[in-house]
């Protein structure tokens, strides 16, 4: 396999754990020194040679002598002068004896000693009795011989290795790259120097930042350990240096050092030694696409001699890929017309041309009246006095309460039209489908609201449910088939209108303080929509008690939820309170599952997320006032779309649209699938698709979304948006920050602390938090250019 050919090794990191670089290694038989981070004491063979040789020589020189090397100045310390030079034997006179010293030049070879020299002179000037002149000792300076960069893959923990001396082409965003250089000492003495990295951008150097990044800088020192982005410093050692041997024949290997988010004190390279120095460093969202990055080994900022810099070639952007199924959705003001509440409703008995359509463009509760839409009940339209009462009850053989002909659940009598023979609608089927999951009160997995469950429904004009856990969920305790006609919901500012069909009591409620409980107040007959859900779904009555092992299951007070007061919240009550362009840019884009194009100054309904999965199909999307009945879903919690929000991913597993369906009923999917990192004028957070898609394979391995430092695979919108109604009730220290942002349990803190800032405009946005195996310490994103 050639030299440039990317092949593929197991990481060093994985054999040399042996803890940080305490900055001083073993020096191997004594000549095969390490990098310490002083200069050590000077060596004995460091000094200048001072050999004992008897001055008068035994023997005459030989006499066809050769030439004498050119001579060379051997420097002496103050005070005492050196001679300044060395004379030339001339090879045509054969000497007869040694020559004599010429006082004004450095002698050969040693004369007598004087014994009128000063006695405090440095013995270094001791002439030396040897006829060979001395060879001229190497300067020591550490030189780069070799660069070049190698890709971390942090998932399969190994190193793919780059071309010697070429650069690095096609680099991705986000991923850890070894920059390498191989440093070299050919002086007789040791070098030292302390090893900082820099990197060119627009032609101006900069030191590496370190550990984070550094918001418009391409790169940043980080971590490549693969699973716990641990910052450290590690040795390399010899046998497992790329290079195993240099240009210089007498010089030896010296244990090197990898530098992964943490700065190198002074290192000495001992003489005639070489080594490795290697940086791991992570490319950011401010690397440019196709832009060339160059990298240099410095000496506390000042570059080191030797080869031309090592480089990095940013590949091109990488396309975006939309998921299979593409759908517009549908403008929640076309085509269908829209109806206003005028007059008022009260005792169960709707006023005589409440209901009025009016035009598309409005939204207010009142406005200016159309033609009147029938309020007829189909249940009672023939009159009290006719038969159409002994369709449902029985004075004389009735089965169940309330004069019902067929027994307990009063779901029974219902279905004997509901099922599709007597009526239109077919709802028996919506508890009867065989692939409908079982609810679990254990775990709060519900599926279905339990129509068909016995029950202990007295009567829908009784309140049932004040401040006692009286859960259940019988027909009449959302529908009121006397009242019931065949107007539907109506788009408001302060909520959508109950619907014809469910006319049934709820609970009012006036909000006080963000994060508190309002005051709730029963209705015989709700105006809006959530006033119905608010019945079960508030502080009104008990909820259930909660699992304080497991938040996700805990059963919350929606009424507090849809404070319009709190900072963050889907907008059921009143319109949300992101109203960026960025926000109306994503509820205006495709998905796979899209179902309606809100904007950002609408309210949507409960069963915009709570509702039959068979009444919503993307192909052909509802209008948004449809009667989507929140009966059952084969999605838990009764989700008119597939959504994962409990269970984490492993790192095996690839990123599915589906696992985020009922966000895109409403949301745009692209910026899900874009993983550049580039800002996009449908998100807020350039980052979405980065975290979906890239950062499986850190982390600790677990499943739980409640357990706190588990996942290992990549992200779910609910690690972020753990509580999806509001942030107003969310865990830890982040209850009340903007965009829905709330962390899952499993998300900790950094250093304790657990915070985010969003991003708006040009001001930059940060997390503090430590998730998927990454700490995040104030780790900052852009807003909008």
């Amino acid at each position: 396999m050639t030299e440039h050919e990317t092949t593929t090794c197991i990481r060093r990191r994985a054999t040399r754990r042996a803890g940080p670089l305490l900055g001083v290694f073993l020096v191997v038989a004594g000549t095969i020194g390490a990098f310490a981070p002083t200069t050590p004491a000077v060596r004995a063979d460091d000094a200048t040679p001072t050999p004992t040789v008897d001055p008068t020589p035994t023997t005459a020189p030989d006499p066809t002598p050769t030439p004498t090397p050119e001579p060379t100045v051997v420097p002496t310390p103050e005070p005492t002068p050196a001679p300044t030079a060395v004379p030339t034997v001339d090879p045509s006179v054969e000497p007869t004896a040694p020559p004599s010293a010429d006082p004004s030049l450095e002698p050969t070879a040693a004369p007598s000693p004087d014994p009128s020299a000063d006695p405090s002179a440095d013995p270094s000037t001791e002439p030396s009795p040897t006829p060979t002149p001395s060879a001229t000792p190497s300067p020591a300076e550490a030189r780069v011989q070799h660069a070049w960069v190698d890709e971390a893959d942090d998932k399969a923990d190994v190193t793919h290795r780059g071309q010697l001396d070429a650069p690095l082409e096609n680099a991705a965003r986000f991923t850890v790259y070894d920059v390498s250089f191989q440093v070299v000492n050919h002086g007789d003495a040791d070098a030292s120097f302390t090893p900082v990295l820099q990197v060119s951008v627009a032609g101006d150097w900069s030191d590496l930042p370190l550990v984070d990044p550094v918001q418009g800088q391409p790169f940043y020192g980080a971590a490549d350990d693969g699973r716990t982005f641990e910052a450290r410093n590690e040795s390399i050692g010899v046998a497992e240096l790329r290079l195993g041997d240099d240009v210089d024949p007498t010089a030896s290997a010296v244990a090197g050092v990898l530098a992964a988010g943490r700065g190198l004190g002074a290192l000495t390279l001992p003489a005639h030694g070489y080594t490795e120095v290697v940086f791991a460093v992570r490319a950011t969202a401010s690397a440019m696409w196709t832009d060339r990055y160059t990298f240099r080994l410095t000496d506390a900022g000042a570059a080191l001699p030797g080869v031309d810099p090592a480089v990095i070639v940013m590949g091109e952007k990488p396309a975006v890929k939309l998921s299979p199924g593409q759908q517009d959705g549908r403008a929640t003001k076309d085509p269908v017309p829209r109806y206003k509440l005028q007059g008022s409703v009260s005792m169960g008995v709707r006023a005589p041309g409440a209901l009025l359509a009016t035009s598309p463009a409005s939204f207010n509760l009142a406005g200016p009246s159309v033609a009147a839409q029938s309020a007829t009940s189909p249940h009672v339209q023939f009159g009290l006095a006719s038969d159409s009462c002994a369709g449902c009850h029985a004075a004389h053989t009735a089965q169940g309460p309330m004069l019902l002909q067929q027994p307990n659940p009063a779901a029974t009598t219902c279905f004997t039209c509901h099922d599709g023979t007597g009526a239109l609608s077919d709802v028996r089927s919506d508890w009867t489908n065989p692939a409908l999951p079982p609810n679990d009160p254990a775990t709060g997995s519900y599926y279905s609201h339990p129509a068909t469950a016995t029950d202990n429904h007295v009567s829908g004009i009784e309140d049932e449910f004040a401040g006692v856990s009286n859960r259940h969920s019988a027909c009449a305790d959302c529908h009121q088939p006397h009242l019931a006609d065949a107007t539907k919901a109506i788009q408001s500012t302060a909520g959508w209108s109950a619907s014809g069909a469910i006319l049934a009591p709820g609970v009012g409620v006036t909000n006080g303080a963000a994060g508190t409980a309002p005051t709730y107040a029963w209705k015989q007959t709700p105006t809006f929509e959530y006033e119905l859900c608010y019945k079960c779904h508030s502080g009104y009555t008990t909820l259930p008690a909660q699992d304080p092992l497991h938040p996700s299951r805990w059963a919350l007070d929606k009424a507090i939820e849809f404070n319009p007061a709190n900072t963050s919240y889907h907008p059921i009550q009143a319109a949300g309170t992101n109203k960026s362009a960025a926000m109306s840019a994503s509820l205006s884009g495709t998905s796979p599952y899209k179902l309606w194009n809100y904007e950002t100054n609408e309210t949507v309904r409960c069963v915009s997320c709570h509702g039959d999965p068979a009444a919503a199909t993307p192909s052909t999307p509802p209008p948004a006032d449809t009667r989507l009945d929140d009966h059952a879903s084969n999605n838990r919690g009764i989700l008119i779309a597939p959504y994962r929000d409990r269970t984490l991913k492993t790192n095996a597993e690839p990123y599915k649209a589906s696992e985020f369906g009922l966000c895109f009923v409403c949301h745009a999917e692209a910026p899900m699938v874009d993983d550049s990192g580039d800002f996009r004028s449908d998100t807020n957070f350039s980052g979405h698709g980065f975290h979906v898609n890239t950062i499986a394979g850190v982390g600790t391995p677990g499943s739980d979304i409640d357990a706190p430092g588990a996942g290992n695979g990549d992200a779910l919108c609910s690690e972020c948006h753990y509580r999806i109604h509001s942030t107003a009730l969310a865990t830890g220290t982040n209850a009340q920050a903007p965009r829905l942002v709330n962390f899952a349990p499993n998300v900790r803190p950094s250093n304790g602390v657990l915070a985010f800032v969003a991003a708006d405009g040009a001001q930059l946005g940060s997390c503090t938090l430590s998730c998927h195996g990454r700490r995040h310490t104030n780790m900052q994103y852009a807003g909008a250019p």
